[in-house]
């Protein structure tokens, strides 16, 4: 029970954290908004759901504590979900030139 209480809050917090990564990003302050340059690179934009990604691909193969690896998944999946509601099941985009 108790591993489902962490996977299932771990879930919650990253959708709650890439939530508010979104607005903080996209609907408030002109100059917050340059944080938006992080997830680009070459013509490329990394959306913020590839770092989920990267926990559901990356954690199960290096970290070794069950419970830590559960919740990182859990808030992997959170991020994903999150992005796929707002902005589609995207990880990675070619920009227009």
């Amino acid at each position: 029970m108790l591993k489902i209480a962490i996977f299932l809050g771990a879930l919650v917090l990253g959708l709650l954290l890439s939530r508010l990564w979104y607005k903080f990003t996209y609907d408030s302050h002109p100059t917050v908004k340059k944080l938006d340059r992080l997830g680009r690179h070459k013509g490329y934009h990394f959306h913020h759901s590839i770092y989920g990604a990267t926990s559901l691909f990356v954690v199960p193969f290096t970290i070794t504590h069950f419970i830590v690896t559960l919740a990182l998944i859990g808030f992997g999946l959170g991020v994903i979900i999150d992005h796929t509601i707002e902005e589609g099941f995207i990880f990675i985009t070619k920009e227009e030139d």
